[in-house]
Formats: structure tokens, sequence, C-alpha cells
């Protein structure tokens, strides 16, 4: 009887050993999980990779379902991958930044696709979505600069796709235009499309909303570097923080003259009674702003880079976050306001000596003694 269970109890300790273990095969690395399962962990991986269905270690076998967290990624020199249709879900980072990877399969037993799972895959041409994919996460395919289509197999019950182009299953939803389109027009049914959709496209040259569409999401044109001119329609609600940052080809927002959330003065977009001054196109040299305006958005002069100098009206109340950061060549900026002005973190981040802050005499000790240290080490001048 003691033998026997001496027996179980060494059967029981060695399972728990195995369990969670990191091993290596054939170049390959797994970590091994309850119920005979691995997982392709991070480890070294260069050239072409076919990743097997079962491993076998202490004459167990297990069964390979799955791409682990940042499995990939950084892998510079990965060309390939072979995944076995026994992988149900490639884990968040999982191939980012395999700039080399050109070829890989998503095979029909995988369910999940997490966010930033292919992000920054720059050679990768294509993708086919299999039947079972259930979950894409965000940002799946950003950054993948010659990504020519998306295909979706049509028995998918939750994913679509047109011409190459990634919708939810009702296409409703734009969720990915690849990277290498420069021209792309709404079909009629879609009313949304998602932050990463256009995000990164350095060929789109032109974007003209659908009156479906009544908001624009975060970060959603960031650095869509050819754009140049933004026409919002009348339907347009909301947009997002940041949406076009980076987008330093834009001459000027124009806005539909019956939207009545949003207007444009001299190609500046603005809220619609012009107190909020939303962005500045990053192409202008010099700016007037509204007389109105009493709010500078977060990120409103982002990689304004040719602007010198800079006058606030003397409604302003508040400076948001970063709102001139990449100015590169601002030299002056100059607050008429009498009364303090709410400056929010970073507004040069990283500039902070070399831009001339101009406040009213009567102001500038509020300035200089602020407990704020975001205030207080910026570059005071009187006048």
């Amino acid at each position: 009887m003691k033998t026997k269970l001496f027996i179980i109890l060494c059967f029981i300790s060695l399972s728990h050993f195995a369990f969670g273990q990191t091993i290596e095969i054939d170049k390959i690395s797994y970590q091994l999980m309850p119920n005979a399962k691995a997982v392709v962990i991070q480890g070294n991986y260069e050239g072409h990779i076919s990743i097997p269905e079962k491993i076998t270690y202490q004459n167990q076998e297990y069964t390979v379902e799955e791409i682990g967290y940042a499995a990939f990624n950084e892998s510079s020199g990965l060309l390939s991958v072979k995944l076995p249709n026994t992988i149900h879900t490639i884990r968040q980072r999982a191939f980012e930044d395999c700039k080399a990877l050109k070829d890989i399969n998503i095979p029909v037993s995988v369910t999940q696709i997490d966010a930033t799972a292919f992000t920054n895959c720059k050679l990768l041409k294509s993708i086919n979505i299999t039947e079972n994919v259930a979950f894409i996460g965000q940002y799946a395919f950003s950054g993948c600069e010659r990504l020519t289509s998306i295909e979706v197999d049509k028995n998918n019950q939750h994913f679509t796709s047109l011409d190459g182009v990634l919708y939810d299953k009702e296409i409703k939803t734009l969720i990915k235009l690849p990277d290498t389109r420069a021209f792309y027009e709404f079909p009629d049914s879609v009313t949304s499309f998602v932050t990463e959709s256009f995000e990164g496209n350095k060929n789109i040259t032109k974007m003209d909303l659908p009156d479906a569409v009544n908001s624009i999401p975060h970060h959603a044109f960031v650095n869509c570097s050819a754009l140049k001119v933004f026409h919002i329609p009348a339907n347009v609600e909301w947009i997002g923080l940041s949406a076009f940052n980076g987008c330093d080809a834009i001459e000027s927002f124009i806005v539909d003259e019956h939207n009545q959330h949003f207007s444009s003065v001299d190609g500046i977009l603005y809220n619609y009674d012009k107190t909020i001054l939303i962005k500045c196109p990053e192409t202008k040299s010099e700016v007037m702003i509204e007389k109105s305006v009493t709010k500078i958005e977060p990120w409103a002069f982002f990689r304004c880079k040719k602007l010198t100098e800079i006058t606030l009206p003397e409604n302003v109340t508040t400076i948001g976050m970063s709102a001139f950061v990449q100015c590169d060549a601002l030299k002056t900026l100059k607050i008429l306001s009498i009364k303090p002005v709410d400056i929010q973190m970073g507004i040069f981040a990283g500039r902070t000596k070399a831009v001339t802050v101009l406040v009213p005499e009567e102001s500038i000790s509020f300035y200089r003694n602020s407990n704020n240290l975001d205030v207080k080490e910026l570059n005071y001048h009187a006048y």
C-alpha cells in the first residue's frame, strides 16, 4: 500500500513539474500546459518555420494549440511560418515586428487573432481569414505596409471582405483597409469604422466620409502622411482625440456647411461655435486663431513644423496636453489672456526652454510660482 501511494505521489509531482515547463524541440520553444496542450513561446526564430501539430516530451504527447504572447516578436530573420491545424489562438503581439515575414497561413482551426498579432509585418502581402475566426483584436494588421488584400472565407459568420478590404459580416463596420491602397470608396451599407481602419496608411490621398458615418475614432488617421484634403460631412457629430496626428500633408479641413458640430476657418478645424480649436493642419506656416476660442485641444498643433510663432486670443482659458509637441520651428507662444491659463501636461514636450512664452506682466508671477512643474518650468517673459 505504501509503495502504491509513493508511486502515485511521484506521478503527481512529475506531472505538476511538467505543466508550465519550458522546453525546446527542433529549435521551437514551447510551454507545456494541463490536458496535454502546448503553447509556442518566445525563442530564437529565423528562416522558414513549420510548427507540428503534436510534440512528445518524456513519453507524453502534447497538442500544439496556441501561439503565445509575443512568441515570434521581433524575429527579424523570420521569413515564413506554417501553422498546424490544431492552433486555435494567435495571442497578442505574436508576430509583431517580424519585418521580414512574407508568408503565413491562418489554419481553419483558428478562432481568435488577438490585438497587434501581426503589427509591423512590413513584407506581408496578403492574409486569408478562415471560416472559424470569430475575433480579431485591435491593430492586428496595422503597419503591414505591403498588405494588398485581406480575404475572408465565405462561410465565416463574423467577418467578410470586399475587394480585399476587411469588414464585419453585415458590412456595416470597416475594420481594415490594406495599407497599399491609395483610394477607397465606402460601400453604402457602412455606418462606422474603427481606429485602425486607416491608421498608418501612407498612400491614401483623399478621404470622403459617407453621410451614414457620424463619428471619427481616436487616432483614426494617425500617420496618413499622403492625405491632403479632408472633408467632414454634415452628419459627423464626434471626432476622437489625435484623429489627424501625423497627417503632415493635410492643407485644410473642409466641413460641410450643414454640420452642426464642427466648422473650419482658413482650413483649421474647430467645434461648431469656434470655442475649441481641434486641429491645425500640419502644413501651416502661419495661423490666425479665431478670437472666440477658449480651449486649445490636446495635440491641436502636433507636428506643425513650419510655425515659428503662435498668438493665443485673450479668451483662451485652457491649453491641452501636448498641444505643441514636435513644433520644431516654434520660437514664441504669446498668451493674451490676463487671467492665468490652465496649461496642461507637456505642451512642448522636450522643448520647454526652447520656446519663449510671452505673458502679460500682471500674470507672470503666477506661472513662475506655480506648483505644477509642467507650468513652472516653461521659459516665461513678460510683455
